[in-house]
């Protein structure tokens, strides 16, 4: 009786010792774009919602979210006839799944839509891991480009180059308890 008591209590010590949560944080996303005069101008905004399933990555920007004090990008915005952008990947095998991986750099071709508008673009992830014995911390850094009149349908006259680019910073966290 006293071996299956300490079999079972050393079951349950093993169990809550590999237990895992998953803690992802918003994105933090900065749009850039060109006049024509050369100048750049930015949109921000603290809220991309990124999640991370397996191989499967998923978000959305919700455009009341993004901050500009340009008024070429402040224009585009309240005239979006959609209020956001969803989006998904699939992370190539091997690459992250939020394990012990140390550095990592892949590229994930990433389904982009916009009301009836489909594309897909490209997502350059780079990701750096610090691991402790808390928690194993994923900053993830992606870049990427889109076109305003192929990838958004947007062709009216913006004052903007067409082409914008865009970054985001995020922050996963898998906890063992």
């Amino acid at each position: 009786m006293k071996s299956l008591a300490l079999v079972f209590f050393f079951g349950i010590s093993v169990l809550s010792v590999f237990s895992q949560i998953t803690i992802t944080m918003p994105a933090r996303l900065q749009v850039y774009a060109l006049k024509p005069d050369g100048t750049q101008v930015m949109m921000i905004t603290e809220s991309l919602s990124i999640g991370y399933e397996q191989l499967q990555m998923t978000g959305e920007l919700r455009l009341n979210t993004l901050n500009t004090d340009d008024e070429n990008l402040r224009n585009i915005l309240d005239s979006a006839m959609f209020d956001k952008i969803t989006f998904s990947g699939e992370i190539p095998e091997g690459q992250f799944v939020f394990q012990d991986v140390r550095d990592s750099r892949f590229t994930v071709e990433t389904n982009l839509l916009f009301g009836d508008r489909q594309c897909r673009i490209l997502f350059d992830f780079n990701i750096s891991n610090r691991n402790t014995s808390l928690a194993n911390t994923f900053d993830i850094t992606c870049t990427g480009t889109l076109s305003l009149a192929d990838d958004l349908g947007i062709t009216r006259d913006t004052g903007l180059d067409d082409k914008i680019s865009f970054h985001f910073f995020q922050n996963v966290q898998k906890k063992n308890y």
